[in-house]
């Protein structure tokens, strides 16, 4: 579901009478409530130990002596420049609080402003204490590490009756290596706290976290991470038995090991592309929140992947299991590859994968979120490392050419001979820049 359908007056109209009747409809989960699937779940989840949402209250685990030491023993301490450069210092100036906490759902660290802080400390949400599903049931920390996923929470979906003011969206941190859970980050406020905007970049400074921790415990062992996995990929080549899956530009497609070659849907490629970033599964419900921002079901998602599975016969060498629903055999996507070239600095492979947007003219709020991901992401690599020949391919992409920031960019790198300038010149005119 899309960020704006979260805040809307019905939406929230239908999620305050729901959890109104907390312990009938979640006895009995009724798709026509109109509540997230992934909300009513965790709903249960905590009625089934929490019982009464207006009860519910904090548990301090790290007295504030007791603090200090974890934090530096935490992984996130290694990180924090870059936490705070990438994600606590942007949010923080947006009039929002960043949480850290560890992988058991504690929050280590929350930055902010002191009016900020001071509103949320009178509900609990402060350092050292423990924001775990367990504990406080539905929240945006608690549920991203039970699920394993990006997760943003809006007003009333929280299960305690005092935080129904707030929202929050936040990731796990993962080693990449290992895939291994080190912690999660959490950006807490208002409306703006679940903004189109904050879930990219909480992703990419996850994923930079993440890789950061992954090169300190490859190169200095006894840091505090785990390694049970050999490294991973040094490049975006695609391994030779994986099926391609291409989803960046307007004809979506799978290609076998073999070159045979399939068109997809739109439909069909949007759950390939779910699955594929989701590699331990993902349940109906799940598929439901993102495919459809309303109007969805379970039953129509079964009968979609009844279809899908149909399409796709011809390739033995990739299919869909159930129970979560997950990919059988090896899937790449461009976008993966995408991702993977700018995590390692390849921004000329990037571009070169690049074709255009994530399955253009879809609304499936899944999608939409990680186009804007890694569009943010290949624009924030090419403003911070590109080079004016690739700022130039890359304005060329329909995704950019109305970029004024990146034209400029361009144009104060390129040398004065440099024959594009002239175009560069008149596109930014254009642009009444």
């Amino acid at each position: 579901m899309n960020p704006m359908a979260l805040l809307g007056d019905d939406y929230q109209r239908r999620v305050r009478r729901a959890h109104d009747n907390l312990h009938d409809i979640t006895a009995s989960p009724d798709p026509s409530l109109g509540v997230r699937p992934s909300i009513l779940e965790s709903w249960a989840r905590s009625v089934s130990h929490l019982r009464d949402p207006a009860a519910v209250r904090t548990r301090v685990r790290y007295q504030s002596d007791e603090l200090a030491e974890v934090r530096r023993s935490h992984p996130f301490h290694t990180v924090m420049p870059l936490l705070r450069s990438r994600l606590i210092e942007p949010a923080v100036d947006a009039g929002m609080l960043v949480a850290l906490g560890d992988a058991e759902g504690c929050l280590l660290w929350i930055e902010g402003e002191r009016t900020v802080r001071n509103r949320a400390e009178a509900m609990g949400f402060l350092p050292g204490t423990d924001w775990s599903e367990d504990t406080m049931g539905t929240s945006a920390p608690g549920l991203a590490l039970r699920s394993g996923a990006p997760v943003q929470i809006s007003r009333a979906e929280h299960f305690a009756a005092e935080v129904h003011s707030w929202s929050c969206s936040a990731v796990p941190v993962t080693d990449p290596t290992t895939g291994e859970v080190l912690g999660i980050i959490d950006v807490t406020g208002g409306d703006d706290a679940v903004s189109s905007l904050v879930m990219p970049l909480l992703a990419a400074t996850a994923r930079a976290a993440g890789e950061s921790l992954s090169r300190i415990g490859n190169s200095e062992p006894g840091r505090g991470l785990r390694r049970t996995a050999a490294p991973g990929p040094t490049s975006a080549a695609v391994p030779a038995s994986a099926t391609r899956l291409q989803v960046m530009g307007a004809m979506p497609s799978l290609t076998d090991a073999d070159g045979t070659r399939l068109i997809l849907t739109n439909r069909h490629a949007e759950i390939l592309l779910l699955l594929e970033l989701h590699p331990h599964g993902i349940t109906g419900g799940g598929l439901v929140e993102q495919l459809w921002s309303a109007g969805g079901s379970e039953v129509t998602v079964r009968a979609e992947l009844a279809r899908l599975r149909r399409a796709i016969s011809t390739m033995p060498s990739v299919g869909v299991e159930a129970r979560p629903y997950r990919i059988r055999g090896r899937l790449d996507s461009d976008l993966t590859r995408t991702r993977r070239a700018l995590e390692l600095g390849d921004i000329d492979t990037a571009l070169e994968l690049c074709r255009g947007s994530v399955l253009p003219g879809t609304e499936a709020p899944g999608i939409l979120q990680v186009r804007a991901e890694i569009e943010a992401l290949l624009r924030q690599t090419l403003l911070e490392h590109g080079t004016w020949q690739q700022l130039w391919r890359y304005t060329s992409l329909d995704i950019a050419r109305d970029d004024a920031e990146a034209l400029m960019t361009l144009l104060r790198l390129a040398p004065a001979e440099a024959p594009e300038r002239n175009a560069v010149v008149v596109r930014l005119e254009a642009l009444g820049r």
